[in-house]
Protein backbone atom coordinates (compact mmCIF):
# COMPACT_ATOMS: atom_id res chain seq x y z
CA UNK A 1 0.00 0.00 0.00
CA UNK A 2 1.14 3.15 -1.20
CA UNK A 3 0.76 6.08 0.50
CA UNK A 4 0.66 10.40 -1.52
CA UNK A 5 1.86 11.85 1.29
CA UNK A 6 5.19 12.50 2.80
CA UNK A 7 6.08 13.28 6.53
CA UNK A 8 9.82 15.09 7.55
CA UNK A 9 11.54 12.95 9.73
CA UNK A 10 15.05 13.05 11.31
CA UNK A 11 17.01 9.79 10.78
CA UNK A 12 17.85 7.56 14.05
CA UNK A 13 21.62 7.11 13.00
CA UNK A 14 22.75 10.00 11.36
CA UNK A 15 20.52 12.79 12.75
CA UNK A 16 19.96 14.18 9.36
CA UNK A 17 16.07 15.21 7.89
CA UNK A 18 14.51 13.20 5.06
CA UNK A 19 11.03 13.10 3.33
CA UNK A 20 9.60 9.88 5.12
CA UNK A 21 6.33 7.82 3.12
CA UNK A 22 5.59 6.10 5.77
CA UNK A 23 4.45 7.06 9.83
CA UNK A 24 6.70 4.11 10.74
CA UNK A 25 10.45 4.90 9.00
CA UNK A 26 13.37 5.44 11.49
CA UNK A 27 15.90 5.34 8.78
CA UNK A 28 16.32 7.62 5.50
CA UNK A 29 17.84 4.76 3.62
CA UNK A 30 18.88 1.34 4.30
CA UNK A 31 22.86 2.24 4.83
CA UNK A 32 21.74 3.92 8.00
CA UNK A 33 19.70 0.65 8.91
CA UNK A 34 22.75 -1.61 8.31
CA UNK A 35 24.62 0.35 10.26
CA UNK A 36 22.31 0.47 13.07
CA UNK A 37 21.42 -3.26 12.85
CA UNK A 38 25.75 -4.31 13.33
CA UNK A 39 25.39 -2.14 16.27
CA UNK A 40 22.89 -4.22 18.00
CA UNK A 41 23.95 -7.42 17.04
CA UNK A 42 27.15 -6.62 17.97
CA UNK A 43 25.93 -5.43 21.80
CA UNK A 44 23.57 -8.42 21.89
CA UNK A 45 26.52 -10.69 21.11
CA UNK A 46 28.74 -8.60 23.77
CA UNK A 47 26.28 -8.84 26.39
CA UNK A 48 26.06 -12.71 25.81
CA UNK A 49 29.57 -13.11 25.92
CA UNK A 50 29.99 -11.03 29.14
CA UNK A 51 27.18 -13.17 30.95
CA UNK A 52 28.54 -17.20 29.56
CA UNK A 53 31.46 -16.65 31.77
CA UNK A 54 29.33 -16.30 34.71
CA UNK A 55 27.27 -18.80 34.04
CA UNK A 56 29.66 -21.42 32.80
CA UNK A 57 31.86 -20.85 35.63
CA UNK A 58 28.62 -21.95 38.26
CA UNK A 59 28.12 -24.91 36.10
CA UNK A 60 31.31 -26.19 35.98
CA UNK A 61 31.68 -25.09 39.58
CA UNK A 62 29.11 -27.59 40.78
CA UNK A 63 30.54 -30.83 39.92
CA UNK A 64 33.98 -29.98 41.54
CA UNK A 65 32.48 -29.56 44.75
CA UNK A 66 31.62 -33.67 45.32
CA UNK A 67 35.06 -34.76 43.83
CA UNK A 68 38.29 -35.70 45.34
CA UNK A 69 40.74 -35.73 42.52
CA UNK A 70 41.26 -33.02 39.93
CA UNK A 71 43.10 -32.91 36.67
CA UNK A 72 45.14 -29.79 36.01
CA UNK A 73 42.46 -27.95 33.84
CA UNK A 74 39.42 -28.51 36.63
CA UNK A 75 42.22 -27.39 39.42
CA UNK A 76 42.28 -23.80 37.22
CA UNK A 77 38.96 -23.48 36.99
CA UNK A 78 38.41 -24.26 40.40
CA UNK A 79 41.34 -21.68 41.57
CA UNK A 80 40.16 -19.01 38.95
CA UNK A 81 43.85 -19.19 37.47
CA UNK A 82 45.15 -20.69 34.54
CA UNK A 83 46.27 -24.31 33.66
CA UNK A 84 50.20 -22.46 32.90
CA UNK A 85 50.10 -21.34 36.74
CA UNK A 86 49.08 -24.48 38.32
CA UNK A 87 51.85 -26.57 35.94
CA UNK A 88 54.50 -23.70 37.89
CA UNK A 89 52.75 -24.57 41.19
CA UNK A 90 53.46 -27.96 40.81
CA UNK A 91 57.07 -26.98 39.18
CA UNK A 92 58.40 -25.39 42.20
CA UNK A 93 56.62 -27.85 44.55
CA UNK A 94 54.22 -25.60 46.23
CA UNK A 95 51.43 -27.94 44.88
CA UNK A 96 51.62 -32.03 45.01
CA UNK A 97 50.68 -33.57 41.80
CA UNK A 98 50.47 -37.51 40.50
CA UNK A 99 51.15 -38.14 36.97
CA UNK A 100 49.55 -41.19 35.80
CA UNK A 101 50.68 -41.34 32.55
CA UNK A 102 52.49 -38.63 30.16
CA UNK A 103 49.09 -37.02 29.64
CA UNK A 104 47.38 -36.98 32.55
CA UNK A 105 48.30 -34.78 36.05
CA UNK A 106 45.90 -35.47 38.87
CA UNK A 107 45.97 -33.86 41.92
CA UNK A 108 44.41 -34.15 45.26
CA UNK A 109 41.40 -31.46 46.09
CA UNK A 110 42.80 -32.11 49.73
CA UNK A 111 45.89 -30.63 48.07
CA UNK A 112 44.85 -27.27 47.42
CA UNK A 113 43.37 -26.63 50.62
CA UNK A 114 46.62 -27.65 52.11
CA UNK A 115 48.55 -25.22 49.70
CA UNK A 116 45.87 -21.93 51.30
CA UNK A 117 46.24 -23.57 55.12
CA UNK A 118 50.26 -23.27 54.48
CA UNK A 119 50.25 -20.06 52.99
CA UNK A 120 53.41 -20.79 50.86
CA UNK A 121 52.11 -19.41 47.90
CA UNK A 122 53.33 -15.67 48.29
CA UNK A 123 56.60 -16.65 50.03
CA UNK A 124 59.65 -16.18 48.12
CA UNK A 125 61.98 -18.30 46.48
CA UNK A 126 64.54 -19.60 47.98
CA UNK A 127 67.61 -17.46 46.14
CA UNK A 128 70.40 -19.40 44.04
CA UNK A 129 73.33 -19.81 45.35
CA UNK A 130 76.00 -18.16 43.30
CA UNK A 131 79.32 -20.22 42.91
CA UNK A 132 82.26 -17.80 42.14
CA UNK A 133 83.64 -18.64 38.67
CA UNK A 134 86.27 -20.58 38.74
CA UNK A 135 90.11 -19.76 36.59
CA UNK A 136 89.47 -19.20 33.21
CA UNK A 137 91.61 -22.10 32.34
CA UNK A 138 89.24 -24.77 33.99
CA UNK A 139 86.35 -23.32 31.76
CA UNK A 140 85.13 -24.39 28.88
CA UNK A 141 83.31 -21.26 26.41
CA UNK A 142 80.40 -22.73 24.13
CA UNK A 143 82.45 -22.39 21.13
CA UNK A 144 85.06 -24.99 22.70
CA UNK A 145 82.21 -27.53 23.95
CA UNK A 146 80.91 -26.93 20.39
CA UNK A 147 84.48 -27.96 18.79
CA UNK A 148 85.22 -30.82 21.29
CA UNK A 149 82.23 -32.90 21.99
CA UNK A 150 80.59 -32.17 18.52
CA UNK A 151 76.95 -31.04 19.72
CA UNK A 152 75.07 -27.80 18.82
CA UNK A 153 74.44 -24.97 21.39
CA UNK A 154 70.93 -25.21 21.67
CA UNK A 155 71.82 -28.97 22.74
CA UNK A 156 74.31 -27.69 25.56
CA UNK A 157 72.38 -25.05 26.74
CA UNK A 158 69.70 -27.22 27.13
CA UNK A 159 71.71 -29.95 28.93
CA UNK A 160 73.08 -26.85 31.20
CA UNK A 161 69.84 -26.58 32.38
CA UNK A 162 68.39 -29.79 32.88
CA UNK A 163 71.54 -30.62 35.00
CA UNK A 164 71.15 -27.32 36.79
CA UNK A 165 74.91 -26.51 36.48
CA UNK A 166 75.97 -22.80 36.65
CA UNK A 167 77.27 -20.80 33.92
CA UNK A 168 79.36 -17.50 33.51
CA UNK A 169 78.81 -14.71 31.83
CA UNK A 170 82.15 -12.35 30.64
CA UNK A 171 81.26 -10.08 28.41
CA UNK A 172 79.55 -11.61 25.26
CA UNK A 173 81.05 -15.15 26.35
CA UNK A 174 79.39 -17.86 28.42
CA UNK A 175 81.47 -20.50 30.45
CA UNK A 176 80.87 -23.60 32.20
CA UNK A 177 83.15 -25.21 34.60
CA UNK A 178 85.31 -28.05 33.09
CA UNK A 179 84.80 -30.30 35.46
CA UNK A 180 80.74 -29.96 35.78
CA UNK A 181 79.89 -30.47 32.54
CA UNK A 182 82.70 -33.03 31.49
CA UNK A 183 80.77 -35.16 34.02
CA UNK A 184 77.32 -34.75 32.19
CA UNK A 185 78.73 -35.06 28.82
CA UNK A 186 80.87 -38.31 29.63
CA UNK A 187 78.01 -39.82 31.44
CA UNK A 188 75.37 -39.13 28.36
CA UNK A 189 78.03 -40.66 25.81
Amino acid sequence: MSSNFTIQRKCVHCKQTFNAKTTVTRFCGKLCNKRVNAVKQRNEKIEAENLQPVILSAQAMQPLKNVEFLDTQKAALLLGVSRNFIYHLINTRKLVAYNLSVRRTIILKRDIEQLFQSRTLMAPLPKKQVSKMPAMDDCYNMSELHEKFKISDAAIYNLIKRNSTDKFQVGRFTYVAKKNIDSILLNQI
